[in-house]
């Protein structure tokens, strides 16, 4: 039922929530002593119905306005520091990765489902702006912890976040409004009114606006940047008609356009150029073939430029006789906040969702509801894509392609070394940018039907369609592009020889919208790299549970689902350098010869994935003589991630990586207790979980493209959440989560480490595709010792990656080499022969951003009846530990993330009228702290991107509710 009068629901420590209000009797009342204190509790409905949280034997927390305001806890990134077990990080293509347990979303895959489920009144948000968006107007947030399916309408592996937004309140008018100040010139404004129209409707409108000066300096522009200046606005329309039947009906814009950062500082240490190997002199081309670009370094230690030679723009900028060898010869400002970018980023995101909802009561025991959306989001960042600046200009009079007869060719195309790129501008400095967008399109519809009898029996059924588009190839904004103007460079040296570098003229875009700060952007040309996914899902299931009451304080509870998903993605191949046949279009999806249907025999790849899970477990609500209220409960669960596709092949390798990854599985064994003591004054819930990860998908770039594998692991930890009021006036809260996890045998190769450290091995830059590969260090010698004779041409040992000289190792007189391969086979290939490298066995390494432990304690006291009586003033404190993580499987001394902490502090006044004034620090301890990294391929040089958390916040606030 729709209230209609407003109910406060006061937070605890639930199954792992904080209590930060609790009942409080009227101040004049507390006169006795013998007053107890008893915790209010928080109303759920992660099993569709109303009921307390210390009831519910599932690891929630749930957090209602006045609680996530009382913490700080502004948006869903900040949700980490409450909750046990959950880490959160930034990705490097405008997403996010929020995990519970260890267990999140560790691919990239246009088609790659989320590990944690993300809903806002009960509907799946395929694509949502959770790390964006400021929360305001909410009934609560739930975090449910472990593999969901059989109560919500999409399926999760690691959990679920519902955002609950606030419902119309019937037959009476309320309106609320807060504005905020603070430091970097912070200005926010939230607000509310809720509007009556009789007995049966109401009409509730809220909103929420952001604006502030940016976090970090670029220190080219002079400008500060990853400022922000968002909204959103939510109108809900409730109406009653009848006792039995009810709805709402609510539309959610949201919408920011700033300087976000999609990713924050570059970290590198230099991988220099060799000089001499085994005695024998390296120089030249030969040279530009021994940087991989950045080496494995601890991020603390990684303080230089990239060498440039060694990433694909920089590489043919040698070859197209703009650049000699490394365009970054300084060190970097170590300043995490200080960026060099030619331009300032430019960021835009929005989302419009309407949602709608209708409950009708059959009978008094049987609930039927329908709960339909419609949704469409977008978003575009522009960022300058290594965010140091180069050192060296281009060369006033270069020799492209080595061929001193076409100095001429270049004087006229750059002259004074200048390269007038369409998109990025005329420059005599090597220049790089990036965007990533993006847009998509969801409907769904769920009905369910759960009962309410007087019997031993109860059920919640339903049944959820899903339908999922997503990235439009003829909106020149979506998609992931790199823009070089060395390759444009490049492309229009072949233009002016006739196509004679890539066999035929290659198209160069220079017409089309600017979007920030590119221009002349159609999406089809050839002198820039474009990756296109065009993706769409059609998902159906049913799911529900059963409860039996087997006596009157043992339930078994039995739940199953069954899932099917269809996924479509079109096979749009990357068109850099591809010269275009007449009335050929690049954007349109490309058959492969001889694959079946589902295989892009028509141009789309198809893949579908049936499966049937679901959970059973009992709980026990025993009558004990020391607890007011305990709750045991005991279950298993198998949770289930749909499998996807991987992008398109790279070009002239069609088999180096498989099309299609497999879906992950969790066998979940989870105990725990729930428990009120102390006359109802303390809270004590704990919880143990075992996983058995089956298929976890992982991603690895190979040749710029993004591949996801599946391999297994094993995660089990602990959880502990209390709450105790010792005083009328006081509360304490605290949690802790710890986690262990292993990765189950599996080898993996290292891009950073191709050679295992071994010294027989030596990785080796591609002087076609600039990815790496590793040859034997005797055959590497060799055939430096036949240039160094003269016997080869200088430059050779480009060939050694694109297979020139395997099967010759007879000729040359080198042996074989032995190695490891990623299936953990070992293998004996000629010296001569490239291969990827040597894989390393990862049996027993944490997964990346699962943190061995995470700690929260929060206290908090009211001083009541200050000023005269009228005024109340409360204190709080939060503070939050999260231990050592790593940022990729294997491991190493750079893939570490060290620990950090949080220290949140706010003092409040209020008065019986509505009206409230705070103060408030947040990070007051201005702790710097990178809480992911991203390593980027081969061809961009193997440089690192890191994300930070926000500095010290400060600032005051005022309220007033009506």
């Amino acid at each position: 039922m729709i209230p209609k009068t407003p109910e406060k629901y006061l937070m605890l420590a639930g199954a792992s929530l904080i209590a930060l209000g609790w009942s409080l009797p009227a101040a004049h009342a507390q006169e006795e002593e013998d007053v107890q204190r008893k915790l209010g509790t928080v109303l759920v409905t992660t099993q569709k119905t109303e009921e307390s949280i210390q009831d519910v034997p599932i690891a929630v927390s749930a957090f209602d306005e006045e609680a996530l305001e009382k913490m700080q806890l502004t948006g869903g990134p900040d949700l980490t520091k409450s909750i046990p077990n959950v880490a959160f990080s930034k990705g490097n293509f405008t997403g996010y990765n929020f995990k519970i347990r260890g267990i999140g979303a560790d691919l990239v895959a246009q088609s790659g489902d989320a590990g944690v489920g993300v809903h806002q009144n009960d509907v799946p948000l395929t694509a949502n702006r959770l790390f964006e968006a400021e929360f305001y107007d909410l009934e609560r947030v739930e975090t449910l912890r472990g593999p969901q399916g059989t109560l919500y309408g999409r399926n999760a592996t690691g959990g679920v976040i519902n955002v609950i937004t606030a419902k119309p309140v019937l037959e009476e008018f309320q309106a609320d409004a807060k504005l905020t100040y603070g430091n970097y010139n912070t200005f926010k404004a939230k607000g509310m009114v809720n509007v009556p129209f009789g007995e049966i409707a109401a009409l509730r409108v809220a909103g929420s606006m952001l604006q502030r000066d940016g976090y970090v300096d670029n220190i080219v522009t002079g400008n500060d940047i990853d400022d922000r200046d968002l909204y959103s606005i939510r109108a809900t329309l409730a109406v009653e008609p009848t006792d039995r039947l009810r709805g709402w009906v609510s539309y959610e814009h949201f919408e920011e356009e700033d300087s976000r950062l999609r990713s924050g500082k570059q970290f590198c240490d230099k991988d220099p150029f060799v000089t001499s190997f085994a005695g024998i002199p390296v120089s030249g081309a030969d040279q530009v073939y021994t940087s991989l670009g950045c080496q494995d370094a601890p991020l603390s230690q990684a303080n230089d430029r990239l060498n440039s030679a060694g990433t694909l723009g920089g590489g043919l900028g040698i070859l197209a006789g703009l650049l000699n060898g490394d365009a970054f010869t300084q060190p970097v400002v170590r300043d995490l906040r200080k960026i060099e970018s030619a331009f300032d980023p430019d960021y835009y995101a929005d989302q419009d969702l309407f949602t709608w909802k209708a409950e009708f009561d059959l009978t008094d025991s049987l609930l039927l509801t329908y709960l339909g959306s419609y949704g469409e989001s977008s978003s575009r960042s522009i960022e300058d894509y290594n965010k140091v600046s180069p050192t060296i200009p281009f060369n006033t009079a270069g020799v492209p392609l080595g061929n001193p007869a076409l100095a001429p060719v270049y004087q006229a195309l750059f002259p004074g070394g200048v390269v007038d790129d369409p998109q990025l501008g005329a420059s005599n400095f090597f220049r790089t940018f990036d965007l990533s967008g993006g847009s998509s399109e969801q409907t769904t519809h769920e009905i369910r039907m759960q009962s309410d009898f007087d019997g031993r029996f109860n059920f919640n059924v339903g049944a959820i369609s899903i339908d999922f588009d997503a990235i439009d190839p003829n909106n020149p904004d979506e998609g992931y592009y790199v823009f070089s103007n060395s390759l444009t460079a490049l492309a229009q040296i072949n233009n002016a020889l006739g196509g004679a570098v890539f066999g035929g003229p290659v198209p160069i875009d220079d017409s089309g919208p600017s979007f920030g700060p590119l221009a002349n952007l159609s999406g089809d040309g050839g002198n820039y790299f474009r990756s296109l996914s065009p993706y769409s899902l059609e998902s159906f299931a049913v799911f529900g549970e059963g409860y039996f009451d087997l006596t009157d304080d043992l339930q078994l509870t039995v739940g199953l689902r069954y899932t099917d998903d269809k996924k479509a993605q079109e096979n749009t191949p990357t068109f850099l350098f591809v010269p275009n046949a007449t009335g050929a279009d690049p954007l349109q999806p490309q058959p492969i010869p001889g694959a079946s249907p589902d295989e892009a025999g028509d141009g789309t790849f198809n893949v579908g994935f049936e499966e049937t899970t679901g959970r059973i477990g009992f709980d026990w609500s025993p009558d004990l003589d020391f607890s007011e209220d305990t709750l045991l409960y005991a279950f298993y669960s198998r949770g289930y991630k749909g499998g996807g596709i991987n992008p398109p092949q790279p070009a002239g390798n069609a088999n180096a990586f498989p099309q299609f990854f497999d879906p992950e599985f969790i066998n979940s064994y989870e105990i725990g207790t729930k428990n009120t003591l102390a006359g109802g004054a303390l809270q004590l819930n704990a919880t143990g979980f075992y996983y058995d990860y089956e298929g976890y998908q992982i991603t690895q770039i190979i040749n710029r493209t993004s591949a996801n594998f599946n391999i297994d692991a094993k995660i089990q930890g602990f959880e502990l959440e209390t709450v105790w009021n010792p005083a009328s006036t006081f509360v304490l809260n605290a949690n802790l989560g710890l986690l262990d996890s292993e990765i189950q045998d599996t080898y993996a190769i290292d891009v950073l480490d191709r050679t295992n450290g071994r010294d027989d091995l030596v990785a080796l830059k591609n002087a076609s595709s600039y990815a790496n590969c590793v040859v034997s260090a005797e055959g590497y010698a060799t055939i430096l010792g036949a240039i160094a004779a003269g016997a080869l041409d200088p430059g050779s040992t480009g060939g050694l990656c694109t297979g020139a000289f395997a099967g010759a190792e007879a000729a040359f007189g080198v042996g074989t080499v032995t190695y490891v391969d990623s299936d953990g086979q070992t293998q004996t290939i000629g010296g001569l022969t490239p291969f990827d490298g040597e894989a390393k066995d990862l049996d027993g390494n944490t997964i990346p951003g699962a943190p061995e432990m995470t700690l929260n304690v929060g206290a908090e006291y009211t001083f009541e009846s200050l000023f005269d009586g009228n005024w109340d003033m409360r204190l709080r404190g939060d503070y939050y530990y999260q231990g050592e993580s790593y940022s990729r499987v294997w491991n190493t001394s750079g893939d570490d993330l060290d620990s950090w902490t949080n220290l949140n502090l706010s003092v409040q006044f209020y008065n019986d009228n509505g009206l409230e004034f705070e103060i408030f620090g947040k990070n007051i301890t201005d702790e710097e702290v990178l809480t992911g990294r991203y390593l980027t391929d081969d061809s961009s040089g193997l440089y690192s991107n890191v994300f930070l958390n926000e500095p010290a916040l400060y600032g005051v606030s005022v309220r007033k509710r009506w």
